[in-house]
């Protein structure tokens, strides 16, 4: 499992590992069940507070994303994409909302929203990229 820490970035440590985690269990990198590095493990290889890693595993497991289990590690949730259709709409309604308003707000059109939405869909779906790290 790779994760990039961009140091220089405003995003929070916290919130960039979890996006790019959440990204490689969508995008198929990671599989249902596949085990995490332990929080020791993960604090050295991204250089970063144990207690980061804690709270990273914590945001992820309140997610449904990963699992927890107690003196075995984190795991890739067997379920971590298993929402119905309305849960997961209003999961992201917020920040559909969020980044449609800055579209917006920077000059963006509709088609040109739309087609950022298909690019980065086919994407996630063809494994073609890592997320942005570099957003807001």
């Amino acid at each position: 499992m790779y994760i990039h820490i961009d140091y220089n970035s405003g995003k929070p440590i916290l919130h960039q590992a979890v996006e790019q985690i959440k990204w490689q269990v969508v995008s198929g990198k990671l599989l249902p069940g596949s085990k995490l590095p332990s929080i020791r493990e993960m604090s050295r290889t991204l250089q970063i507070n144990p207690t980061t890693v804690v709270r990273i595993y914590k945001e992820l497991a309140h997610q449904g994303v990963i699992v927890l289990r107690q003196g075995q590690g984190a795991f890739v949730s067997e379920s971590s994409q298993k929402q119905s259709k309305p849960e997961a709409v209003e999961a992201i309604r917020d920040s559909v909302r969020a980044a449609l308003v800055e579209g917006l707000r920077l000059g963006l059109e509709k088609d040109d929203l739309d087609t950022l939405m298909n690019e980065e869909y086919h994407k996630i779906k063809a494994n073609q990229d890592e997320p942005d790290n570099h957003s807001d």
